[in-house]
């Protein structure tokens, strides 16, 4: 038997109706095959299907890496590897057990044999059978159901030898007092591009409260061994960043902008890199071009339990302009708005800018911030963040601005429009990732006896 889940791409709130419509197809689709739901798949069964794609061998190299004395629920078949190989993906779970734990394993299809990647633990609600699969374009789907009205759906892939989390879709309600609301919430999230979609709707009606997409910049921890194929930088050079201006804008080299950071005990540093064909200064901020850092300190939702928009205090809103030089004589200049804050942390904040000689009209600025400023008692729990590019190219036509920003709904002094800032202190965990060339290394030393 095939578990096959929605693919999280079909839209958010259908989504959840597809989801359910499964739900209620499987049981009657288990029991024409014969299975029970509550029961698990063969492995007679899950061999004589897979005998249509694999050799005997092959399957039985699968069968051979798994827990002893446990029972198949669930599997799909297809690339997650990029390599055109067709892998498999199955969830097990040991024989009478009371746990409402599984155990889902990855495997790869290395030719002569299945290589086991990587085996993480899901947890089911009611059924095991809440665990599905789905492999499609390149990535490993896994649906779980996380409450009563919450479902979760997370996407693996493997790139350069790095097995890791590259999606997640979540939608839930949002509770008050203890209590469920009418209120759907439901968030995506690209590891790829760590591109961000939030939708807050009502459940009993078509209403749409707010729909948006940002990005979530990943602060990691300063000195950590990142894999290469995970994205440290925000930020691209298309069009889809600038949010006012777009008929006055001309390209990457006219303005664009890419944002990363890491944080160490005592700070926290935003490497932001600008890119402006022609710099132009002014005191004044609408006829500036100007860097600035957005920063929501409430650590609100964008709205209420209730769906009517937050409300946000001035007294947690920070933001760091940069009035841009002439790129000669006159250097940048930095100041703060957000009083409370500003003054709280003025003398503790430091801004330096550099230039590539091979590059025009690039910029990179490194802007440290006292760790302090984002912390709650000791935990980083995050924070509103847009980064923003305000660029005039002819000041008698102020209404030509160009306007880019890591939010793409972004709108002056409005908390709700941000991105989100995301501390990682643990980048392994919080990705899933594993590197496979260490794997295979390690077992080959214990198969030449090196290793115990």
């Amino acid at each position: 038997m095939k578990v096959i889940t929605a693919h999280p791409r079909l839209g958010m709130r259908w989504l959840a109706i597809v989801l359910f419509l499964f739900a209620l197809y499987l049981p009657q689709a288990a029991c024409k095959a014969g299975v029970p739901l509550a029961d698990s798949l063969e492995i007679a069964g899950f061999s004589a299907t897979l005998q249509r794609i694999f050799s005997p061998d092959k399957i039985q190299s699968i069968l051979s890496k798994l827990p002893p004395k446990s029972k198949i629920y669930g599997y799909d078949v297809g690339d997650y590897t990029g390599d055109d190989g067709m892998d498999v993906v199955l969830s097990t779970r040991e024989e009478n057990s009371r746990s409402r734990r599984l155990n889902v394993h990855f495997f790869q299809n290395a030719g002569a044999e299945f290589e086991l990647v990587q085996s993480l633990e899901r947890s089911f609600v009611f059924e095991a059978i809440e665990v599905g699969f789905s492999i499609e374009r390149g990535t490993a789907f896994v649906t779980e159901k996380t409450g009563e009205f919450g479902w979760r759906i997370t996407g693996y892939t493997v790139r350069d030898n790095i097995f890791r989390r590259i999606y997640q879709w979540t939608t839930e309600r949002m509770a008050y007092r203890g209590r469920e609301t009418a209120v759907g919430y439901e968030h995506s999230y690209d590891g790829d591009s760590h591109v961000s979609e939030d939708h807050f709707y009502g459940t009993n009606s078509s209403r749409s409260f707010l729909r948006q997409k940002y990005y979530t910049l990943p602060v990691f921890r300063a000195g950590d061994d990142i894999p290469a194929a995970l994205q440290r930088e925000i930020g691209d050079s298309t069009a889809l960043m600038i949010v006012k201006g777009g008929s006055s804008w001309h390209g990457p080299e006219d303005c664009s902008l890419f944002c990363s950071a890491e944080y160490d005990s005592s700070f926290v540093y935003f490497t932001v890199t600008v890119n402006d064909d022609r710099l132009l200064y002014a005191p004044e901020k609408d006829s500036a071009d100007v860097l600035s850092l957005h920063f929501d300190l409430s650590r609100k939702t964008r709205v209420r339990p209730g769906g009517d928009e937050q409300d946000f205090s001035p007294n947690a809103q920070l933001i760091l302009n940069v009035f841009m030089g002439d790129g000669e004589e006159r250097t940048p200049v930095v100041e703060l708005e957000g009083k409370k804050l500003a003054e709280q942390y003025a003398h503790l904040v430091d801004v330096s800018v550099s230039t590539k000689p091979d590059r025009f009209n690039e910029f990179v600025f490194r802007i440290r911030l006292p760790r302090p400023l984002f912390e709650n008692e000791t935990a980083l729990p995050g924070a509103g963040f847009a980064c923003t590019y305000h660029d005039v190219d002819y000041p008698a036509n102020l209404h030509w601005v160009s306007i880019s920003s890591t939010s793409r709904g972004y709108r002056e002094n409005a908390p709700s429009s941000y991105g989100r800032l995301q501390f990682i202190s643990d980048a392994r965990h919080h990705y899933e990732w594993d590197d496979l060339a260490t794997h295979r290394m390690a077992n080959g030393m214990r198969r030449a006896g090196i290793l115990p």
